[in-house]
């Protein structure tokens, strides 16, 4: 015989490993490929859901033993089963033990489509009795007792999960609530108060406190000319009074004849007084940053003819009287500027009767704020 008549029932040792090993092989593919069903069978899927709150009342809790519900509104990312459980977690806890609102706001189904339970103060969850697919938004709404007393933020917590024999589905949020400004910075500073004036040339170039009417002639009317230049931040502006300390005259050897109020300068006809006064035309604040109100010439207190305003106007007066105002803050910008400052000049005339001198007068301006 030319081999063992067994060898074919019987292989040998070499064969019969390489037979084993190739039942070992097969074996583990057949594993692998069940191992790739069942993971396709129990497909799960978790996110991260946003959510938005809303205070029931309408308003942040006020404080201490205050009431308040809070609904919660997300969109599923998976499909939410009948019994899946949806709980809701408040960081810190609540005052006394969370409580459902009294009528739901929008739910996930149908109305009575859960119900609420497992209560304490700090956690509650929901069951739901009917499924709700995928992309679907709704509300759960609870009731708390928050009993701060400073301000303080509240971590609204949400994870529902949903599992079957074919998937699984988790979502997670979370929200803040905010009570007693728990949210909000307090931005402080103070503005001090600010007045401030000075007596400048007629082109607002540098300060002064003369007006030189010159040699006055007979055939000529004299004028002379400064501003008042008028800053506050006062709430209700400002107050200007002109107060001369005598009459114009030639120390006290001769009085000049004031002008009578609103005529005109004239030559050879003796008269001193106020030519015009120009209010500032801006400056005045009537709103955010718009500085275009006018100072306004004020009648006088002493006489209500006498305006000052671009007219001519005695200032023989023994007393302090009224000449411009603004009823809020005003800023005069800087110098030089003819538009925020206020105009004053003088004139005089001499008439051939006119006595001989070197006349003068001191006329002193007071500005008041109004705060």
């Amino acid at each position: 015989m030319d081999g063992d008549p067994h060898s074919d029932r019987y292989p040998s040792s070499a064969n019969h490993a390489r037979m084993k090993i190739g039942r070992l092989t097969i074996g583990m593919i057949a594993v692998a490929v069940l191992g790739i069903g069942f993971f396709c069978y129990l497909r799960a899927n978790a996110a991260a859901v946003t959510l938005s709150i809303t205070d029931g009342s309408g308003i942040v809790d006020g404080g201490p033993g205050g009431y308040t519900e809070i609904t919660t509104t997300w969109t599923t990312s998976g499909l939410y089963a009948t019994g899946t459980q949806i709980a809701f977690t408040i960081s810190p806890a609540a005052s006394s033990t969370i409580t459902d609102c009294t009528a739901q706001d929008t739910q996930f189904a149908a109305a009575g489509d859960g119900s609420f339970g497992g209560f304490t103060e700090s956690r509650a969850v929901y069951t739901l009795s009917q499924g709700a697919v995928t992309s679907t938004s709704g509300s759960l709404c609870l009731r708390f007792e928050l009993g701060d007393t400073t301000p303080t933020n509240y971590q609204i917590s949400m994870q529902a999960s949903a599992t079957t024999t074919s998937f699984s589905t988790t979502d997670n949020g979370a929200a803040l609530y905010y009570v007693l400004g728990g949210n909000q910075v307090n931005v402080t500073a103070s503005v001090p108060s600010s007045l401030s004036f000075s007596l400048r040339n007629a082109e607002d170039t540098d300060t002064t406190n003369v007006c030189q009417l010159g040699t006055l002639a007979l055939d000529t009317v004299s004028f002379c000319s400064y501003r008042l230049r008028i800053a506050t931040n006062a709430p209700s502006g400002f107050t200007a009074t002109l107060q001369p300390n005598g009459p114009f005259n030639a120390s006290g050897n001769a009085t000049m004849t004031a002008i009578l109020n609103d005529t005109a300068f004239a030559t050879g006809t003796e008269a001193y007084g106020v030519a015009f006064l120009y209010g500032a035309a801006s400056g005045g604040r009537i709103g955010a940053d718009n500085f275009d109100g006018p100072a306004t010439e004020s009648g006088s207190a002493i006489d209500a003819n006498l305006t000052f305003n671009a007219d001519a106007t005695p200032i023989d007066f023994t007393s302090a009287t009224t000449v411009l105002s603004y009823t809020g803050p005003f800023n005069a910008l800087g110098a030089p500027s003819l538009a925020t400052t206020n105009l004053m000049v003088h004139g005089a005339s001499v008439g051939a009767g006119t006595l001989y001198g070197s006349y003068g007068q001191t006329v002193t301006y007071q500005v008041t704020g109004s705060y």
